[in-house]
């Protein structure tokens, strides 16, 4: 494949506009796989995450298939005019933001969780556990672990604020991301007992100890979107 070296940093569409012209153009036949993340890296000047977001929104317009593990193939016969998905934010970007501001709102959320907002944390690890179990993923559980925290913070520009990281996730490219993590049964088993360890040091009051757990899980779902699929 023969590919323009892009400098600037997060242009996964334009990465994924230069992948889609060469598969349109016949340079890699439909079934064949694409070259691996970490040379298509090397070949563009920019980093495997965004190589991996340019590969899932090819993906999400139905031009190629990524297993997990494996690699990225070649769908089928496309035109160069398909339409790639599009999002404001890339699914990495949104979680560097989040891993400066949710440590900060679990430890807040540790001093000032109301009962309300405790029985909402404890059921929803109830329904994240019987979703592991049973090998399934749910963004929508997820979300409202993350988010009970951030309303226990007390802050409403905090709250607001992760409310518009979260609404921002509802992309296509972000969703399929997202999805493809929940596949693995590690890594949402990892998640599980992250989130019951967030939960339990704010049930208890610990502020150091939510923050801390908060940022190990935040920092472990990063390195997963970055690594896990090797």
């Amino acid at each position: 494949m023969k590919l323009q070296a892009v400098s600037n940093r997060k242009l996964y569409i334009q990465i994924a506009d230069q992948i889609r012209d060469q598969i349109a153009a016949g340079a890699v036949a439909p079934g064949v796989q694409l070259p691996s993340e970490r040379d298509l890296a090397q070949s563009l000047g920019v980093s495997r995450p965004t190589v991996r977001e340019a590969l899932i929104a090819l993906e999400v317009a139905g031009l190629v298939e990524v297993r997990v593990g494996v690699g990225a193939f070649v769908k089928g016969p496309l035109a160069r005019e398909t339409d790639l998905p599009e999002q404001s934010a890339s699914p990495v970007e949104i979680m560097a933001v989040r891993r400066l501001l949710e440590p900060e709102a679990a430890a807040l959320a540790s001093q000032g969780i109301s009962p309300a907002g405790r029985e909402r944390l404890k059921q929803t690890l109830i329904r994240m556990g019987e979703e592991t179990a049973s090998g399934q993923w749910s963004s929508d559980s997820d979300r409202t672990l993350h988010m009970t925290l951030a309303e226990a913070s007390g802050n409403s520009v905090l709250r607001e604020t992760l409310e518009g990281l979260w609404a921002s996730r509802t992309g296509a490219v972000d969703e399929q991301f997202h999805r493809h993590l929940g596949d693995i049964d590690a890594v949402r088993a990892h998640i599980l007992s992250d989130h019951v360890s967030i939960a339990d040091a704010v049930l208890a009051g610990n502020a150091d100890a939510a923050r801390a757990a908060m940022t190990a899980h935040l920092d472990y779902v990063a390195q997963a979107m970055t690594d896990v699929w090797d």
